[in-house]
């Protein structure tokens, strides 16, 4: 379960930013599914690999 903790934090991160991007650009539909998607994904994935980098376990 450790291993997946960045992953977790990141993708925590995306769903936080894309909650505040939502609330602030007032989205609806489909623009909003695509962001709630995209970002956690994308901060899940960016924190892992800064985290394996880093600790240089590739």
């Amino acid at each position: 379960m450790k291993g997946y903790l960045p992953y977790l934090l990141g993708a925590l991160a995306g769903m936080l930013i894309a909650i505040f991007l939502s609330s602030l650009l007032t989205l609806t539909g489909t623009p909003q599914l695509v962001l709630f998607a995209l970002l956690p994904v994308a901060g899940g994935a960016v924190a892992d690999r800064a985290v394996r980098r880093r600790s240089g376990n590739s």
